[in-house]
């Protein structure tokens, strides 16, 4: 039937030709459409770099503010080429396996685009005299956040995360949310049984 066919909507009958929203829905998935998306990002988070880079100026005119949060783009946009470039450089694979193990949330796409998201949001509102005005770490921010949108939502789509070496790594018991309330029940009557 239509509605089971593959990239269709459901409802969408099977002599309709597809829409150009249809089309459009597809495109996110294509190569194209995630080296875009990859391209994108990396750029995202080379510029973070060389605005906080560049930021670091700020103390020379006394913006210790400007100067902590140029301090946090570039940590910060480190992070995101880390997270982007993965296994490409053995330097930056090594980096990556610890992201992999500590921030499991960042190998996922919808976890880095809420810490894109977020970081630009944080660095965005840390502006170079203390007021409102804007500086290029404010610009790279802003960039980094539509970023972290296209991410979140999954404008386009990437292809699932490849398991890494924190993949070993045992989770905490319960945290796969497999036990049942009757074993909490369980656990529950035995800590309160007299002694």
């Amino acid at each position: 039937t239509a509605a089971s066919s593959p990239g269709r909507y459901r409802g969408a009958m099977a002599d309709e030709p597809p829409s150009r929203l249809d089309r459009l829905w597809e495109l996110r998935k294509t190569r194209t459409a995630t080296t875009l998306l990859k391209f994108t990002s990396i750029f995202g988070g080379l510029f973070l770099v060389l605005a906080g880079i560049i930021g670091l100026t700020g103390i020379f005119q006394g913006q210790i503010v400007y100067f902590v949060g140029s301090l946090y783009a570039i940590i910060f946009g480190c992070t995101v080429l880390i997270v982007e470039v993965r296994d490409k450089v053995p330097m930056v694979s090594a980096a990556y396996q610890q992201i992999d193990v500590y921030l499991k949330f960042m190998t996922l796409q919808r976890g880095k685009g809420l810490y894109y998201l977020g970081v630009g949001l944080l660095v965005l509102y840390i502006g170079p005299d203390g007021t409102s005005s804007w500086g290029l770490n404010n610009v790279a921010a802003l960039l980094l956040a539509i970023i972290g949108v296209s991410h979140t939502f999954k404008l386009i789509k990437e292809s699932d995360p490849v398991l890494g070496p924190g993949n070993d790594v045992p989770l905490a018991p319960g945290a796969d949310f497999s036990s049942t309330r009757s074993d909490w029940g369980n656990m529950v009557a035995a800590a309160n049984k007299p002694r």
